[in-house]
């Protein structure tokens, strides 16, 4: 049985179909980066899969369930949606007690977390003092107190600093090792290709792509960058063997379909100079960009 599923999901608001029979499933033990542009339907989605949204039409089910007939949800399911929801005058302490003791957690819980997402040293101060990046930490500790099966993750590198960022992936994949599934939405790309086992892409709610993050770039486009005073003679014979060549400016070229290898013998014979020549395969964010149809787009 998946850990997360989706079948059918969608969702309407008036006119707007923000989510559109949308279907998906993450395994168990898995960290899975959930992508789209900003209105793509990904936030809309886990507040559905989270009960908080009721779906129009089809299922959101974690363990098999909908999130209200979880048994002892705070135990199976921790989410951190947005870092607010925070009482400026309580400490950090208190508000997680506060939480332990409404979800039957032992309040000794608490401190426990704060260790782990390194707010142990500010645990009695007020949460009215805390940087952006230290409230999504204390997010993150509220949503590790029933030390769940399950974590759902909306922008959770949203204000950490580097040092953060890089603590944060640890921790989610020390979380996988455990068993222990993660859903993690982002924009932030390059971050998200350094943690994932696997992607789900969506585009005006419906899904775009499902895959594990190498298949995915294993599919992508491979190129080789060209540097040379002979652009145009150089693009002239790889495109007779059938590369796809553009340029790139006045002394370089963008070559698909060839081999470095292939591009070296193709200039060595026609005796056409070569000042640089590297290879290139698309990252996360060009496989992204090129599904979603906003390749050449500004952000």
């Amino acid at each position: 049985m998946a850990a997360i599923s989706v079948q059918g999901l969608s969702k309407r608001f008036g006119e707007v179909l923000a989510v559109d029979q949308l279907d998906f499933q993450i395994d168990q033990g898995t960290v899975a980066g959930f992508l789209g542009p900003n209105g793509a339907g990904k936030t809309t989605t886990l507040r559905m899969l989270l009960g908080l949204v009721a779906p129009t039409a089809g299922t959101a089910t974690i363990a098999g369930r909908p999130y209200r007939e979880l048994p002892d949800p705070a135990r199976r399911v921790g989410a951190v949606l947005e870092a607010s929801g925070f009482h400026p005058g309580r400490s950090a302490r208190d508000h997680l007690r506060a939480l332990a003791v409404a979800a039957g957690i032992d309040p000794g819980r608490a401190d426990q977390t704060l260790e782990l997402t390194g707010l142990a040293a500010a645990g009695r101060r007020r949460v009215g003092g805390f940087s952006l990046g230290m409230r999504q930490r204390l997010g993150l500790a509220a949503a590790l107190l029933g030390d769940p099966e399950v974590l759902i993750l909306d922008e959770p590198a949203n204000g950490l600093d580097p040092e953060g960022v890089h603590w944060l992936r640890g921790l989610v994949r020390g979380l996988a090792d455990q068993g222990r599934t993660v859903l993690v939405s982002s924009h932030v790309l390059a971050e998200v290709a350094q943690t994932v086992d696997q992607v789900v892409i969506i585009d005006r709610g419906r899904l775009v792509a499902q895959s594990t993050l190498a298949a995915l770039t294993a599919g992508a486009d491979r190129t080789v960058r060209v540097r040379t005073p002979q652009p145009e003679a150089l693009r002239d014979l790889l495109v007779a063997r059938g590369a796809r060549v553009t340029l790139d400016g006045p002394d370089r070229l963008v070559v698909a379909g060839a081999s470095t290898e292939q591009v070296g013998q193709a200039a060595a014979a026609a005796g056409v100079v070569l000042h640089e020549m590297r290879f290139e395969r698309s990252n996360l964010e060009d496989v992204f960009l090129e599904l979603t149809g906003r390749k050449g787009e500004h952000s």
